[in-house]
């Protein structure tokens, strides 16, 4: 890059610059990171989001994935209150991280059991009820 070329982007940082501090410094909004209370991801938020989100969540922030959870529970569970549900998806997230993040193939294998558990289940309780049918005939 040349001299010149140089100096007319000095030039134009500058200006850029002085529009800056010419401004109203009110204007610039202060990022902070937040750590979601259920899962623990990390956001960027300005204070008045982190404010607004941890008045509407019982003095929790909450990322928007878990507030969309929350949300739902609340809305199959009307008398649940918003204290309960942060903290049950907070449990499922803390559940979740423990297990299946760390062995998905042991979750897995689990998962699999408990549904051949209820299909036999299922089969028997199905069995019973005919056993029961043809001795009434």
């Amino acid at each position: 890059m040349s001299v010149e070329a140089m100096n007319k982007f000095r030039k134009k940082l500058e200006i850029s610059l002085e529009g800056i501090n010419n401004n109203n410094m009110s204007e610039l909004i202060i990022m902070k990171q937040a750590e979601c209370e259920c899962c623990g991801l990390k956001e960027e938020c300005s204070e008045a989001y982190i404010t607004q989100i941890e008045t509407s969540y019982s003095g929790k922030w909450v990322c928007g994935l878990c507030s969309e959870a929350v949300k739902e529970t609340m809305k199959r569970s009307p008398e649940t209150a918003m204290k309960e549900a942060v903290s049950s998806h907070r449990d499922f997230c803390n559940k979740y991280n423990t297990t299946t993040r760390l062995n998905p193939k042991l979750s897995f294998t689990c998962d699999m059991r408990e549904i051949a558990k209820r299909s036999c289940e299922s089969r028997d309780s199905t069995k019973k009820n005919l056993a029961s049918i043809n001795s009434v005939r």
